[in-house]
Parts: structure tokens; C-alpha cells; sequence
């Protein structure tokens, strides 16, 4: 006899916890030690029209 089991669904808990976790940093252990852990922009001051302008000079 095999039992199954069912996923669990996520609760507004759980979705609280997982966004506090990446806020604080928490997900590096997550990624393999290769992947860089600085030089990234910071989500809260980036200008995606600037982004945007500059993606398009690089397009001919």
C-alpha cells in the first residue's frame, strides 16, 4: 500500500516569510558558491528607462 501526499498550499504566512527571507539576503545559501554575490543594481533605484534607452543603443 503506497500513500500519497499532497502539496501544501502557501499561506499568506509563508509568502511573508519567504519575502523577508530574500529582503535580508537569506537565499545565498541557496545558490551555488560560483554565482557572484555583489554587482548587482539595487531594485529600489534603478531607472528601467534608463535601462531601456541604453538596451536600445545596443540594438542596431
Amino acid at each position: 500500500m503506497t500513500s500519497t501526499t499532497r502539496p501544501t498550499t502557501s499561506t499568506p504566512d509563508d509568502v511573508a516569510e519567504l519575502a523577508e527571507l530574500i529582503r535580508v539576503g537569506g537565499f545565498w545559501r541557496l545558490a551555488p558558491t560560483w554565482v557572484p554575490r555583489d554587482g548587482y543594481a539595487d531594485p529600489h533605484t534603478v531607472d528601467l528607462r534608463r535601462m531601456k534607452t541604453g538596451l536600445r543603443r545596443l540594438i542596431p
